[in-house]
């Protein structure tokens, strides 16, 4: 049975799908068809199972192959960490980490864009909580940008040599990613930067909310194989994203500034963990 190889983690909203497809360019690396390979929340015991209904293939790749995954949580759970440390002893860790509060505006776009959230970007990041996101594992605006205790907790489950972070505005840099492949133990490539999963205005608030629906959700599992049910899903929310370029959350200086002041101590300390400062995160 194969496991993970590397696992891609990260913020919400910090191009971890982007740099999940760019790595899978390279001719030895394998990746699963989904985005997010959410079976690993549930522990090691539903790997294999998760491996026959979804991705069958990855059974069967070359031994030499690297089995490339991403859950981007992942970073935020211990216990999701532990089980993907129980699957591969072995297995190489890539963070990707984002400016604390451009990255809260781009999940509050992500938000819009799935029906979850239909307040303007000021009033949602002040009540702090995603509004119809209740069964998200991290369901606030904010709880995504504290970093320290992450990063922590994934030094401590993985060896300083599995483990390695980079930064949202730097992840897609042509020598960053010849340095990624290196820390993957790969052949240098010339890889191509790929953009995924850009946040955009839905076509349709009513549809958006409909593929979200917890009623709508709960038939779909009782009626429709789960490999139909995820495809039909990402078809539509395909569907109902706008073709126009991403629209930037617009938030007043002032209001901008407070946020800044409010994550000031989550820098502070994901800079003491990390061991270099962060003079970009603070503007």
């Amino acid at each position: 049975m194969r496991t993970p190889d590397v696992v891609i983690v990260g913020a919400q909203k910090a191009a971890t799908t982007g740099l999940l497809h760019t790595l899978g360019q390279h001719p030895a690396v394998i990746t699963p068809r989904v985005h997010e390979a959410t079976t690993l929340h549930l522990g090691p015991a539903d790997w294999p199972g998760w491996l026959r209904s979804y991705e069958p293939e990855l059974e069967r790749v070359d031994k030499d192959q690297v089995v490339l995954v991403k859950l981007a949580t992942a970073m935020h759970f211990r216990d999701t960490l532990e089980t993907i440390k129980a699957l591969n002893a072995d297995a190489r860790v890539v963070g990707v980490l984002r400016h604390p509060v451009d990255r809260m505006l781009s999940l509050h776009r992500y938000a819009t864009q799935q029906g979850l959230e239909s307040r303007a970007p000021e009033e949602a990041l002040r009540d702090d909580r995603v509004q119809r996101a209740a069964h998200w594992r991290l369901n606030t605006y904010s709880s995504g940008s504290r970093y320290a205790s992450a990063i922590s907790t994934i030094q401590e489950v993985f060896g300083p040599d599995q483990v390695v972070f980079v930064d949202y505005a730097d992840a897609s840099r042509p020598a960053n990613l010849l340095a990624l492949q290196g820390f993957l133990g790969l052949d240098p490539v010339l890889l191509r930067p790929v953009r995924a999963n850009e946040s955009r205005e839905p076509r349709s608030g009513g549809v958006a909310r409909a593929t979200n629906a917890g009623l709508l959700r709960a038939l779909g599992r009782l009626t429709v194989p789960a490999r139909w049910r995820d495809g039909v899903r990402s078809s539509l929310q395909t569907w109902n994203a706008s073709s126009a370029p991403p629209r930037q959350a617009v938030i007043s200086t002032d209001f901008r500034t407070k946020l800044l002041e409010r994550h000031s101590p989550d820098v502070d300390a994901a800079e003491d963990v990390l061991a270099r400062s962060l003079p970009a995160w603070r503007m």
